[in-house]
């Protein structure tokens, strides 16, 4: 965790130029960094450097964990009834490349005892405290108000070719005949959260409650890539509670149970987007509104540099296809500094009553599939500053069956910070293997709820078709921020099969003639409007491969996607 001096000059310079800020409703999004900033002073610079290191020791978060509104809440109160303290806030800052955010917490010291003041409509506030409902020294209670619309519009949906792709598919309206999406697809996507959040310290013990329950409407209309019906739905979204411990030393641990966002690093196994469904008869295919396991138990524990996670998931899944996959797992990472940390992974499938489909031509069931993973991430400013380094490895076998799988990949990249609009080009490779059928073990890697739009969805539109397994992927990345406030990103993709045998893939891709997948070219524009609003811009360009080609057995298109998506919160 960096400490930052008292100036906002330094505040700026911490997490580097180009800062782009996010709404505070952002979940579950990695921390490259943590950072403390003082505004003011208590009169005496002894006094000072001890109040930033009791405010460090009370932000419970470090780098490599995940954001989390609620217990960010909950570290701006702790720090608000340390002495000489008038105020705590918080901030995201987003940097594309490196990927990441930058949970900023912001002090304002005073000269003197500063008098505890409650806040909030409920304590008598105005207005414009919304949506703050009750704020003392010890409890916070918060409203939960955000959405987003999106506006979309794809050009020869599933390469012109949708009844290839989608037929017998249960997410369109006539599974027989597949989506008809025709040349051009245009529709709307629109949803709203809301709902209650808060904290609150258990007597004058280092125990705190916190918890949250939510609701979510979303809404579509328009031909979208799957069907044309306009559809909504309004259901549960987050209900959780928990148990948070603060100790003096800045040891921390938290136990939560319920509907919460989980995501595994950087959704490289697990994401908050790759265990939902978004689409079909659940409206919002591509704002993918949903973002909380159906149940989950979570457990933290933060000492002296180590993180110690554990996790129980039940992804939530359309009812009509519920698979009853439970996943269990622990992860132990070890931070050195902000610069460079590793972690390793051991995840299982507890129970599924999903199968994967063997060359044989037999099944074969998914529990009991066990995940071994390691990963680290490195950058070194003192090294060379801007360069970073990060891989992942992970190696699946299988208690009832031999499995033999293995993915990974490896990243690398540089930021030029000193250049106008501080352009970062990166390059990774990542490879998930597919089935020798004449072996006498199963290859094809399991990818678990791998998944984001920023990191793992690996193409906008190929997405759609191709799934991890069975899968070598090149990225080559440019990221320019020509504005504090706007953020570009364009990615090349190119895809390419490990083996010729594709069981378990889309139907129509099952057996492969060429190795060739295809590639595609995608731009992602951010605007950090205000603290409300949050501009996203997508367009992508999918070019079918040799292997799509002859496996169709239809002339197939370029897939293109124009996409205009409005996230807001109060």
């Amino acid at each position: 965790m960096a400490i930052v001096p008292s100036c906002p000059a330094a505040a700026q310079n911490t997490f580097g130029p180009g800062p782009l800020s996010l709404p505070q409703s952002a979940s579950d999004v990695v921390l490259l960094d943590v950072n403390v900033v003082m505004k003011g002073t208590t009169g005496d610079e002894a006094k000072d450097a001890n109040l930033i290191a009791a405010a460090r020791a009370a932000a419970a978060f470090g780098p490599g964990d995940r954001y989390n509104q609620i217990l960010a809440d909950g570290a701006a109160l702790r720090m608000r009834r340390l002495t000489g303290v008038r105020n705590a806030t918080y901030a995201l800052r987003q940097r594309i490349n490196p990927d990441g955010v930058i949970l900023v917490f912001t002090i304002e010291a005073q000269r003197g005892p500063v008098p505890a003041e409650a806040r909030g409509i409920l304590n008598g506030g105005d207005a414009r405290e919304f949506p703050l409902l009750y704020q003392s020294d010890r409890s916070l209670l918060t409203l939960t108000l955000n959405g987003g619309s999106g506006l979309f519009r794809d050009g020869q949906a599933w390469f012109g070719a949708p009844g290839v792709f989608t037929k017998n598919n249960p997410m369109v309206a006539r599974p027989q005949l597949g989506a008809g999406t025709g040349a051009v697809s245009t529709w709307t996507e629109n949803y709203a959260e809301y709902g209650l959040g808060g904290v609150a310290q258990l007597g004058d013990s280092a125990f705190y409650a916190f918890g949250a329950a939510s609701m979510i409407a979303v809404m579509s209309a328009g031909q979208d890539i799957y069907r044309n019906d306009t559809r909504s739905s309004n259901t549960i979204e987050k209900l959780y509670a928990g148990l948070l411990y603060a100790g003096p030393t800045g040891t921390n641990a938290t136990l939560s149970v319920g509907r919460q966002n989980f995501s595994l690093n950087d959704g490289f196994l697990i994401s908050q987007f790759g265990s939902q469904w978004n689409a079909g008869p659940r409206p919002g295919v591509y704002l993918a509104p949903r973002t909380t396991q159906d149940f989950s138990i979570l457990g933290q524990l933060n000492w002296q540099g180590w993180t110690l996670k554990g996790f129980l998931l039940n992804p939530n899944e359309y009812e009509p296809l519920e698979s009853n996959t439970q996943v269990a797992g622990a992860n132990l990472r070890y931070t050195w500094n902000p610069s460079f940390y590793a972690d390793a992974s051991f995840i299982t499938v507890v129970q599924s009553d999903s199968t994967y489909a063997l060359p044989s031509g037999l099944r074969a069931g998914r529990a009991g599939l066990m995940t071994l993973a390691g990963h680290v991430r490195w950058a070194d400013r003192t090294f060379i500053d801007g360069l970073w380094v990060e891989s992942e490895v992970a190696h699946q076998t299988h208690r009832d069956f031999p499995m033999d799988a293995w993915a990974g990949y490896g990243t690398i990249g540089y930021l030029a910070r000193d250049i106008p609009w501080t352009p970062s080009l990166s390059y990774r490779l990542s490879y998930f293997s597919g089935d020798n059928p004449a072996s006498r073990t199963y290859e094809r890697f399991d990818t678990l709820y791998s998944g984001g739009l920023a990191e793992w969805l690996q193409g906008i539109s190929f997405a759609k078709v191709l799934t991890q397994s069975n899968k070598i992927s090149d990225r080559i990345r440019l990221n320019l921020v020509p504005m504090q406030n706007v953020n570009l990103t364009f990615d090349w993709f190119r895809h390419r099969a490990d083996t010729l045998t594709n069981v378990g893939a889309n139907p129509a891709i099952t057996q492969l003639s060429s190795h060739d997948l295809g590639q595609e070219f995608q731009f992602v524009g951010r605007w950090s409007i205000n603290r409300y609003f949050y501009f996203q811009g997508v367009a992508g360009y999918a070019i079918p491969g040799q292997a799509l080609k002859e496996a169709a057995g239809v002339p197939l298109k370029p897939w293109t996607t124009l996409q205009a998506q409005l996230f807001w919160t109060i």
